[in-house]
């Protein structure tokens, strides 16, 4: 009988042990829990609510503010209407999108794994370099692309100057529709230090038996590279196709500095959303856009989750 009881008690305990551990839990998860209620799903459902109808920011009552129930915001995506709804333009801008992001991925992703190669070896100096390459991320979007803006500068900038000095002639960068694009991929090569550290994190766990193991059957550095590394980092690289996509997509501080310069070959989608919504006053149709391009980035998200059987996770997944 006392063998009992003193089961029960221990079963207690651990019971209001178990409810503390909880609470705990929870508590430590509130602040995140309410950043993501508060900055992430009302922000949502509030842009939502003001892409199907449409919206008065001068009306005397705050119940008036919002009129008109529809799908009038999203139609205008799709046609040449008035109050700036084109479709010309929404395609045109994701058109420059989706250029500028294919190609910044493919660069950004080889470039930031080569340099990892490169920085992975075991030679002495390489911490250093690994801090140097780094050093630009630390560096704000939009003051680094006010900073390009000045240095890439066709009359007074340091890059052109250097130029003339060595008898190149000057370039115009951001000043002519060929140029601009090139430019953005060439100034993108100074900030693949923060993919860089990712892929390193990703080689570190690699087994080096399986590299011993290569070396004694006499495989050389680029069938290690292609058999053993490449393979092993699928699901870095996975990671970093989705986060590519969504940040290109998403383009807007390294880019909406350059307006004054390179016009229309720099109105990424999102700058179409921001200039609609605070230049042309049109917050309904800017959160119509938003919700249009949630969905394109929906759409590539799923495509590439579903054709993901080339990732390797480990042996337990």
């Amino acid at each position: 009988m006392a063998k009992v009881t003193s089961l029960k008690a221990k079963g207690t305990r651990s019971f209001w042990k178990q409810l503390w551990f909880d609470y705990a839990g929870i508590l430590y998860m509130i602040p995140v829990i309410i950043g993501i209620v508060g900055f992430t799903i009302v922000p949502m459902l509030t842009s939502l609510n003001y892409a199907f109808h449409d919206y008065n920011p001068y009306a005397r009552d705050a119940s008036e503010q919002l009129s008109n129930f529809g799908l009038q915001n999203f139609e205008r995506i799709f046609t040449s209407g008035e109050k700036g709804g084109s479709f010309e333009s929404v395609m045109y801008s994701l058109y420059v999108t989706f250029r500028y992001s294919i190609l910044n991925i493919l660069i950004g992703i080889v470039g930031s794994y080569m340099l990892a190669l490169f920085l992975n070896q075991n030679t002495k100096g390489v911490k250093a370099f690994r801090v140097i390459y780094y050093l630009p991320v630390l560096i704000p979007g939009v003051a680094g692309t006010l900073l390009w803006k000045d240095i890439t500068a066709v009359k007074g900038g340091y890059l052109n100057m250097i130029f003339e000095a060595v008898g190149l002639g000057t370039y115009t960068f951001y000043e002519a529709k060929e140029t601009v694009l090139p430019t953005l991929l060439f100034i993108g090569l100074f900030s693949l230090g923060g993919s860089t550290i990712m892929w390193l994190a990703q080689m570190k766990n690699v087994p080096t038996e399986m590299y011993e193991s290569a070396e004694l059957d006499g495989a050389n550095y680029f069938q290690k590279l292609f058999f053993i590394t490449i393979p092993m980092t699928t699901s870095m690289l996975f990671y970093m196709l989705i986060t590519s996509a969504i940040g290109g997509l998403q383009a807007f501080g390294n880019v909406y500095p350059l307006r004054d310069v390179a016009g229309k070959e720099v109105e990424f989608i999102v700058v179409q959303i921001y200039e609609s919504a605070y230049v042309g006053g049109d917050l309904s149709y800017a959160c119509a856009l938003s919700w249009f391009l949630f969905v394109i980035i929906g759409i590539l998200t799923a495509f590439v989750f579903k054709t993901s059987k080339w990732v390797y996770y480990g042996e337990e997944a």
